[in-house]
Formats: structure tokens, C-alpha cells, sequence
């Protein structure tokens, strides 16, 4: 399946909307880091969204987000306090970012 969206603002906040989802998730124990690196948490997400010029700060929270097996393995007690503090960032970046009143965002192509 492939999804096209229009416009950088949009991509930006469709990825804020994402990385919140995805900590809720986690942070609820309905998916695993594991299942969160293959969802967005990748290197290769922040690479190719960082050559694409996204924010800097979308980009940094994708980053710490692969990082977040190693604060389980290493601080398990910690998980929750920096999945919550990286939900509150993304909510304070997703907040700079306008109602966007187009009807739609994203294309999808190719559902199988």
C-alpha cells in the first residue's frame, strides 16, 4: 500500500499524529517497541523525513524513539516517564499547526 500526502505542513502533522498514536499505544501495551521500530521508529524514517527538510524537532522525536528499547533494557523504570514525556513534546509541536480544512489529506494507492 502506498500513501501520498500533499504538502509539508500536512506530512509534518499526519507524522505528530502518528508518533502520538504510537506512544499511546506503547504506553498502553496494545503494540511492542519491537512493533513500534517497523511502525515509525526507525532510522530510516528520520533519515529520509530529515532529507525532506520535516522539522527538526519531528525528527528528534522519532530518533529518541528508537531509543527506546535501549531505555527498556537498560532502565525499564523509566519507560513510562519518557514514552509520557515524548507524548507531551509531540503535543506541543502538533499545537503550532492550523485546522487544516482540505477534505482530504491523503491518497491512498494500491490496497491489496
Amino acid at each position: 500500500m502506498k500513501f501520498t500526502v500533499f504538502g509539508k505542513e500536512r506530512i509534518e502533522k499526519l507524522f505528530l499524529i502518528n508518533i502520538l498514536g504510537t506512544l499511546e499505544a506503547l504506553r498502553n501495551k496494545k503494540i511492542t517497541i519491537d512493533e513500534s521500530e517497523k511502525v515509525i521508529f526507525t532510522p530510516y524514517t528520520f533519515f529520509t523525513l530529515e532529507k525532506k527538510g520535516v522539522n527538526k524537532k519531528i525528527i528528534d522525536l522519532i530518533h529518541e524513539g528508537c531509543e527506546l528499547e535501549d531505555v527498556e533494557s537498560l532502565c525499564p523504570d523509566k519507560l513510562d516517564k519518557v514514552i509520557e514525556e515524548l507524548k507531551q513534546r509531540t503535543l506541543i509541536l502538533l499545537d503550532k499547526y492550523e485546522e487544516d480544512n482540505k477534505q482530504i489529506w491523503v491518497q491512498i494507492d494500491d490496497v491489496k
